[in-house]
C-alpha cells in the first residue's frame, strides 16, 4: 500500500469478498515464483507481495524456485530462465514483442494451475505485473487468461509544472510540489509511491519542473527568484538532487527529463548570448549536457518553451525555431537524449489560433531526428473544448508529440468534477486527413521513437494527490489511454472505479455515470457548448486564475458584441479553418456544415441566427441552465453513496459538489447576463436576467 498519510488511489488492493473468486485467485497467485534479476523486477516482486496480500487476505509465499507441493503458482520472469514460461510462450512470441510489451497466460504445468507473466524486458514484465493486479482488482476471471499487450505509443510522459526553488505548483491545484528540493538528495517514501502510480499505468517519462522557467507564478512574487528554476537545476549541486529522483523513477521504468530556460548559457554560464548559431553557445550546451549525463546516465532529455509568454528563445537572435532547437539537440544526440520543443508560440498575430501553424509548418523536415515538436491538442490553450491543432496534419517529416492537460486549469481546477478522458478520445479520433482519409490524430504519434504524448500533470502534495478524489481518474485515464488510444472511455472508467471504490455494482454504476456526465456539464455552464473560448478570469490572486467567470476580460477570444457572438476564423477572418485539409476545412468554413460544438469558434453569428428552430442566444441560455441542473443531478447521485464508501472520501467529494453547484450557478448567471446585455434578446423561458428563481 502507499504511505499511510496519503491516499492509495487505484492501488488500494481491497480484499476480494467473493469466496469462490478468492479461492480461484489463491490457487494461481498465493505462491509466487518471481525473478529478482533487475531493479524493475524487484519492484514487480514487491508490488505482488503488497497487492496479493491485500486482494487474497494473506501474504503470498515468494519462492526462488518453482514450488512442487502446491496446486498452482504465479511465475514472473524471462522465458529462457523458467521452464513453466517456456511451456506457455513460444520463443517467436517473445522475439516479436515490443520492448515494453508483456504476455499474461493461464497454463497447466506439471499438473499445476499456473499463471505466467513474461516479456522481452524487465520493464515489460513490470507492466505485466501491474496489469495482472489490475485484472484481479476488477474481479475478472483468471482461469483462461491469455493477454498480449504492447504500448501503441512510444513516449508517454508527464510534465510537472512544479517550481523547485519555491516548492510550489503553478496555480497550485493540488497543493505544493511533491518534490522537496531542499531536502533532496534525501528520498521521501512518497517519491516511490508516485513512481508506482506512474508505472502502474505505463507512464515512462517525467519532466520534473515547470516549462515557465522565467516569469513568477503569481503577481507580486519575488522577482529575484523568477527565472532560476530552468537553469539552477543544471548546476552540479542540484544535479545530485535530480540524480536521486532519477534513481527512484528508473526502478519503475520512468526516465527523467528537465525543462530548461533557453537563455541558460547566460543565466547559468558566463556567456552574454544564447544565440543558437554562436560556437560558444553550442560548446556550452555540449559541456552542460555531458555533466547532466554523468549524474543521470539514462537522462531522457530537455523540454523547452521558447518565444512564448515572456520566455526567451531563438527569436531574440532573429533565428527560427528549428535553429533554436537543433543546438540543444546536437548536445543531447551523443547520449541518446531527446529535445521536446513546445509549439505553443503566440503573440505576434491577432488570432492566437493561426500562429503555431504559421511558425512551424514551414520548418517541417528542418528539425534534427532527436527533436520532438510538442503540440497542444488545440490551437488556443487547453480550453474546455476547442478544435484539434492543424499542426498535426502539417509536419509529416517531423517527430510530433500531442500535449494534453491532465490538470483542470480551465475546467474547474481542483474543485469541479470534470473527467477529461472523453475529451482526449475526441481529439485522438479526429481524422486529420494528413495522409488521406483515415488518418486520425492517434496514428500520428504511435509506434515510432520520439513520437508520443505528454500530459501536464495534476499531482501535488495534497494527501489525495490531485486535490479532488475524482480527479485521480484523469491521471489514471491519461496513462491508460496513451498506452492504448484505442481503449474506449467506458473500459478505462470501469477499471478506475473498480480499483478505487470497489466492485459494488451500485457504486461502479454511480461513480462511472457521474464521471461520464461531468465534462458535458462543465461545457454547458462555462461555454454554452457552442465553441466559445476564454470566458474565465485571469488576474488577481493565483487561486482565482482561470477559475471564476469573466467574459468581459477576453473579448477577442469569444467575439461577444451587440451584433452577435463568435470569432470569424474562416477565409473571411483569420483563416484558421483553411489550415485544415479538405474536406475538413470546407466543413468548418460554412456555419451550415460546421459542427455545432465548434460553431462559435469558427463563426461570428448574429444572436438570433437560427439553429434548427432555436436561436444562438437561446441555445446559450438553455445550455447554461442545463449545465447547472446536470451538476445538481451529479451531486444528488453522489450523495446516495453515503453508506456505500468510506466516510472520508464520500464527505470530501460531497463538499466539492456543493461548491461546484454554487460555482456553476455563478458561471450560469454571469454568462447569461453577459449574453443578455449584449444581445438584448429575452429568454423564451423568462429566466434571464437571473433572479431568485434561477437557483
Amino acid at each position: 500500500m502507499l504511505t499511510d498519510e496519503y491516499d492509495d488511489c487505484w492501488l488500494r488492493y481491497d480484499r476480494v469478498g467473493d469466496a469462490e473468486l478468492r479461492s480461484s485467485y489463491r490457487t494461481r497467485c498465493a505462491h509466487v515464483f518471481a525473478s529478482t534479476e533487475g531493479p524493475e523486477l524487484g519492484v514487480a516482486r514487491e508490488e505482488l507481495r503488497m497487492g496479493l496480500e491485500g486482494l487474497l487476505g494473506r501474504e503470498p509465499h515468494l519462492w526462488m524456485h518453482p514450488p512442487r507441493t502446491v496446486d498452482g503458482f504465479l511465475a514472473v520472469g524471462r522465458r529462457e530462465r523458467m521452464a513453466v514460461i517456456r511451456a506457455a510462450v513460444d520463443e517467436a512470441e517473445i522475439e516479436s514483442l515490443h520492448d515494453e510489451g508483456y504476455i499474461l497466460r493461464s497454463v497447466e504445468w506439471e499438473d499445476k494451475d499456473c499463471l505466467v507473466v513474461t516479456g522481452s524486458t524487465d520493464k515489460g514484465m513490470l507492466y505485466g505485473t501491474y496489469h495482472l493486479l489490475r485484472h484481479l482488482a476488477a474481479h475478472r476471471p483468471v482461469d483462461d487468461l491469455d493477454i498480449v499487450e504492447e504500448p501503441r505509443t512510444e513516449e508517454r510522459i508527464v510534465n510537472h509544472w512544479d517550481n523547485p526553488f519555491r516548492a510550489s505548483v503553478e496555480r497550485g491545484y493540488a497543493g505544493m510540489s511533491i518534490f522537496d528540493w531542499e531536502r533532496l538528495p534525501d528520498i521521501r517514501p512518497r517519491y516511490r509511491d508516485y513512481a508506482r502510480l506512474l508505472a502502474s499505468v505505463g507512464v515512462n517519462g517525467i519532466v520534473l519542473n515547470n516549462v515557465n522557467t522565467q516569469k513568477p507564478d503569481r503577481p507580486g512574487a519575488n522577482e529575484a527568484i523568477a527565472g532560476k528554476e530552468g537553469w539552477q537545476l543544471l548546476r552540479s549541486k542540484n544535479l545530485e538532487k535530480v540524480e536521486a529522483l532519477a534513481t527512484v523513477f528508473r526502478r519503475h521504468g520512468v526516465r527523467t527529463y528537465l525543462s530548461v530556460n533557453y537563455a541558460a548559457p547566460i543565466l547559468a554560464g558566463d556567456l552574454d548570448t544564447a544565440d543558437p548559431l554562436d560556437a560558444a553557445v553550442e560548446a556550452w550546451w555540449a559541456d552542460t549536457v555531458d555533466e547532466v549525463y554523468k549524474h543521470v546516465p539514462d537522462f531522457g532529455g530537455f523540454l523547452v518553451k521558447a518565444d512564448s509568454e515572456g520566455q526567451p528563445g531563438p527569436y531574440d537572435y532573429d533565428r527560427n525555431h528549428a535553429a533554436g532547437a537543433n543546438v540543444l539537440a546536437r548536445a543531447l544526440e551523443p547520449h541518446g537524449g531527446r529535445l521536446y520543443w513546445r509549439a505553443f508560440v503566440y503573440g505576434s498575430h491577432e488570432d492566437r489560433a493561426v500562429q503555431s501553424y504559421e511558425t512551424f509548418e514551414p520548418l517541417d523536415g528542418e528539425f534534427r531526428d532527436n527533436v520532438t515538436v510538442q503540440i497542444k491538442n488545440g490551437p488556443i490553450d487547453f480550453q474546455p473544448r476547442e478544435p484539434v491543432s492543424t499542426l498535426f496534419s502539417a509536419m509529416p517529416e517531423t517527430n510530433l508529440a500531442c500535449e494534453l492537460q491532465i490538470t483542470q486549469e480551465y475546467t474547474g481546477q481542483g474543485v469541479h468534477a470534470c473527467y477529461h478522458v472523453p475529451q482526449w478520445k475526441e481529439v485522438f479520433e479526429f481524422d486529420t486527413r494528413a495522409d488521406g482519409e483515415g488518418t486520425p490524430v492517434k496514428n500520428l504519434f504511435m509506434h515510432d521513437e520520439g513520437e508520443g504524448v505528454a500530459g501536464v500533470c495534476n499531482v501535488g502534495d495534497d494527501p489525495n494527490w490531485t486535490g479532488h478524489y475524482l480527479a485521480q481518474a484523469n491521471l489514471y485515464g491519461y496513462g491508460r489511454l496513451v498506452w492504448n488510444p484505442d481503449l474506449d472511455t467506458e473500459t478505462i472508467t470501469d477499471e478506475w472505479v473498480r480499483q478505487t471504490f470497489g466492485n459494488d455494482p451500485t457504486v461502479v454504476e454511480t461513480v462511472a455515470g457521474v464521471l461520464h456526465d461531468s465534462w458535458p456539464a462543465v461545457l454547458d455552464y462555462t461555454t454554452g457548448r457552442l465553441g466559445l473560448m476564454h470566458m474565465m478570469y485571469n488576474q488577481g490572486d493565483v487561486l482565482e486564475n482561470h477559475y471564476n467567470p469573466s467574459p468581459e476580460e477576453w473579448p477577442g477570444y469569444h467575439g461577444g458584441a451587440e451584433d452577435g457572438i463568435g470569432v470569424d476564423r474562416t477565409a473571411s477572418g483569420s483563416g484558421y479553418a483553411g489550415q485544415f485539409r479538405d474536406p475538413v476545412a470546407e466543413r468548418y468554413e460554412s456555419p451550415e456544415t460546421c459542427p455545432r460544438e465548434l460553431l462559435l469558434f469558427f463563426h461570428h453569428l448574429p444572436w438570433e441566427y437560427d439553429l434548427d428552430g432555436t436561436t444562438v442566444v437561446q441555445r446559450l441560455y438553455d445550455n447554461c441552465f442545463e449545465g447547472v441542473e446536470a451538476v445538481r443531478d451529479m451531486r444528488d447521485r453522489w450523495n446516495e453513496l453515503e453508506d456505500a464508501i468510506d466516510e472520508k472520501r464520500y464527505r470530501h467529494v460531497a463538499e466539492r459538489f456543493d461548491e461546484q453547484l454554487d460555482h456553476a450557478k455563478l458561471w450560469r448567471d454571469t454568462l447569461v447576463s453577459f449574453f443578455h446585455d449584449h444581445a438584448d434578446v429575452p429568454d423564451e423561458r423568462g429566466r434571464v436576467p437571473p433572479d431568485d428563481r434561477a437557483g
